[in-house]
């Protein structure tokens, strides 16, 4: 016989009362381990797709980078769609977070002294979006 779901019905349960969340926010919520939640969601979602749980949303990650959080829900039915991986947004995002560093490298190979400012764009070649001309 069997064991019981104990795990899952109490993922079902936390759904169920606090709404979609992602699995950190119900092994918070619930106290478990975060590995024993993602194993026992992974583990019901393979063998029961659509039935017990389905992602309604996804939502990008603060502080870290990576790619979205699903958010889960206790209902059945199919899953959210998982928005695109934009590659060159990505390389674009990655260039305004270390452009300084970036220059002062490009500085160093060149052999040019470098600052911290280096990586600043100089006033004459800013464009203003909104100045009219």
């Amino acid at each position: 016989m069997p064991n019981p779901p104990i795990t899952r019905d109490a993922i079902t349960a936390a759904l169920k009362e606090c709404g979609p969340m992602s699995v950190p926010e119900i092994a918070e919520h619930l106290g478990m381990a975060r590995n024993r939640i993602n194993t026992c969601m992974t583990t019901a979602r393979k063998n029961h797709p659509g039935r017990y749980f389905r992602i309604v949303r996804y939502r990008p990650q603060l502080g870290v980078s990576g790619r979205e959080t699903p958010i889960y829900s206790a209902r059945p039915g199919p899953d959210a769609p998982r928005p695109v991986f934009d590659v060159a947004q990505g390389r674009r995002d990655y260039y305004q977070r270390n452009r300084t560093r970036l220059a002062v490298e490009r500085h160093r190979r060149r052999g040019v002294e470098a600052t911290w400012l280096s990586g600043l764009v100089p006033l004459d070649r800013r464009t203003h979006p909104t100045a009219r001309t």
